[in-house]
């Protein structure tokens, strides 16, 4: 008896497992619980992520390309706006430094001076004609009346202006120079200059053809040489203005202050650029 009640005691033990199993399945059961909980995972994603339709795609990226355009077509404006800029001021520029070269040179092309490569060249007498023309041409004078229709310059003032045209190294002996209305007369004792206030003799006007410049400051001009009557005759008769001649001059130019370093003669001709320009 006691036999068989040994062996009918698990029974309710493997019905139990049986219950427990099915709940929550076995424990050697090969179902992945892991992968599963994933691909349910992955599926709300799919489902909550809602799925954008191709024709506001289409919508974004045209208009993205559109704000693309309206941008580089603004810089595009305000590139071309301001090269239109910087080369109208170019030309207003190099207008203005012609002007200014013409001035500074004036005193030279009135001398008509001889071509030099370096400044010891000078003749002396070109040096003082050069610096007092530059004080008659371009100063106030009026300190320098001598209350009888005459200038008493002083020979310091004489060297400075020599000075402003060919540069500081430039030396020079004072006398008297030049004939008839256009002489200046050199005092030793007293060390002055007397001229002529109102001389009405010049011989040319200057009239920039050509300016180039080099990285180094240097610029060089082409120079027409004007007779002045002639010049005042056309700007009221309308007639053509035709230097008699041309040469080279070289300016050095640095921190606003001009300084002639060279005179030559030209091979230019009005003949040789319209040939240029017909080409």
């Amino acid at each position: 008896m006691a036999k068989k009640r040994k062996n009918s005691a698990p029974k309710p033990k493997q019905e139990g497992e049986k219950v427990i199993n099915q709940l929550l399945g076995s424990l050697d059961d090969d179902n992945d619980i892991e992968g599963d909980i994933a691909e349910l995972g992955t599926t709300a994603a799919e489902q909550i992520e809602p799925e954008i339709p191709e024709p506001v795609k289409k919508k974004r990226f045209f208009f993205g390309f559109a704000v693309f355009m309206i941008i580089m077509a603004v810089i595009g404006c305000i590139s071309t706006v301001r090269f239109a800029v910087n080369f109208t001021e170019k030309l207003v520029d190099n207008t203005s430094l012609k002007n200014e070269f013409a001035q500074f040179i004036f005193p030279v092309v009135v001398n008509d001076i001889a071509p030099f490569e370096n400044t010891s060249e000078i003749p002396n007498t070109s040096k003082i004609t050069c610096a007092m023309w530059n004080i008659l041409i371009k100063k106030d004078t009026t300190p320098y009346a001598d209350g009888m229709g005459g200038l008493i310059i002083p020979e310091y003032d004489v060297m400075q202006s020599c000075k402003e045209i060919f540069g500081t190294t430039i030396t020079m002996e004072h006398q008297s120079v030049g004939t008839g209305e256009i002489r200046f007369i050199y005092d030793s004792e007293k060390h002055v200059y007397s001229a002529n206030k109102n001389i009405r003799y010049l011989t040319y006007a200057p009239q920039i053809i050509e300016m180039t410049s080099s990285s180094d400051d240097t610029y060089k001009l082409i120079v027409g040489y004007l007779p002045p009557a002639l010049a005042t005759v056309t700007g009221i008769s309308g007639m053509e203005v035709v230097p008699e001649k041309y040469m080279e001059y070289t300016i050095y130019r640095w921190g606003g202050t001009n300084t002639l370093m060279s005179v030559a003669f030209s091979d230019y001709s009005p003949e040789t650029e319209e040939a240029v320009n017909a080409l």
